[in-house]
């Protein structure tokens, strides 16, 4: 895979975009004309150091890619995949760094699931205030089969990631491990978004883990209905997480809010509250957390 090619710089974007620049892995950005001059003009400040990527439009890029890396809002997914027009080949992998669950699915719709490797990233507390982004988690990709096998396409991708410097885990249970994500955003970003509140907040403050723990207490619930079967162990493991996080930072959805921007709570307790009425379960939490986050939209 030597064609490589970057969908979003927002604050996951920028954070691994920078470690493959340190590495000084050749790759692109796939951007419209009006961000390219943007992106030309400002750059991108992360960590303290200014760095200016290969920005290309559909037009301009002249390969099919090899490996794409979509790291936008997933209210931007659908317009980003007509984006992708004529650059995704028989041979190109995807991975998408979204929050959620169900964004490869949407993605397979238009490209198959043949290009799609389940994944996700934890561990990184990246925060991006226009072209500035910091961290002091550098993150870690998790993707695997929906089989659980080491394919010739996962050792491919974490040839990749290696020679990136980006740290990696192959997943023999990529889709319980999709849904510990999901789990830990249901109930971090929401509540930080609330409650307007750094990661601080979440390691000191008894009342707010709580809030968190009674949120993600809902999505195990719905997780045992589906066979997931995500448990207590699968909290603590979030919050010895958080506690490594720098106490300044601040999720996506933090940003989103301060920032007035569209959330993605649709994806969060949108779509859990949907599952659990499917399913027969009650997520009176993660009801009110989307009442009061669309509320917040609302006042903008």
């Amino acid at each position: 895979m030597k064609n490589v090619l970057f969908v979003g710089l927002g604050a996951i974007g920028t954070a691994i975009a920078s470690q493959f620049s340190n590495a000084k892995y050749d790759f692109s950005v796939l951007c419209d004309a009006p961000r390219k001059i943007k992106y030309l003009q400002d750059g991108f400040i992360i960590n303290d150091k200014r760095y200016d990527f290969h920005y290309v439009t559909n037009n301009e890029y002249k390969n099919t890619a090899d490996l794409i890396i979509i790291s936008v809002k997933y209210h931007h997914l659908k317009t980003v995949i007509k984006q992708l027009a004529g650059l995704v080949g028989t041979n190109t992998k995807i991975i998408s760094l979204l929050n959620g669950i169900d964004s490869e699915d949407i993605i397979a719709k238009q490209f198959g699931y043949k290009s799609v490797i389940h994944a996700f990233i934890y561990n990184i507390d990246a925060t991006k205030i226009q072209n500035i982004t910091t961290y002091s988690k550098k993150g870690i990709i998790v993707f695997g089969e929906k089989v659980g096998r080491i394919t010739c396409r996962i050792n491919k991708l974490k040839s990749i990631l290696t020679k990136a410097g980006i740290s990696h885990e192959i997943s023999d249970d990529i889709i319980r491990n999709m849904w510990w994500k999901y789990m830990v955003n249901i109930g971090m970003n929401q509540a930080t978004a609330i409650l307007r509140a750094p990661y601080k907040t979440l390691q000191k403050v008894s009342y707010a883990q709580e809030l968190v723990k009674e949120a993600m207490r809902e999505a195990i619930e719905v997780s045992k209905m589906m066979n997931i079967n995500l448990s207590e162990e699968d909290i603590d493991k979030a919050f010895n997480m958080l506690m490594n996080f720098s106490p300044g930072g601040k999720t996506s959805m933090l940003q989103d809010v301060e920032a007035k921007r569209k959330t993605e709570v649709e994806m969060f307790s949108g779509k859990l509250c949907s599952l659990g009425e499917q399913l027969n379960i009650s997520t009176p939490v993660n009801h009110l957390f989307f009442n009061l986050i669309k509320s917040i939209e609302a006042m903008y």
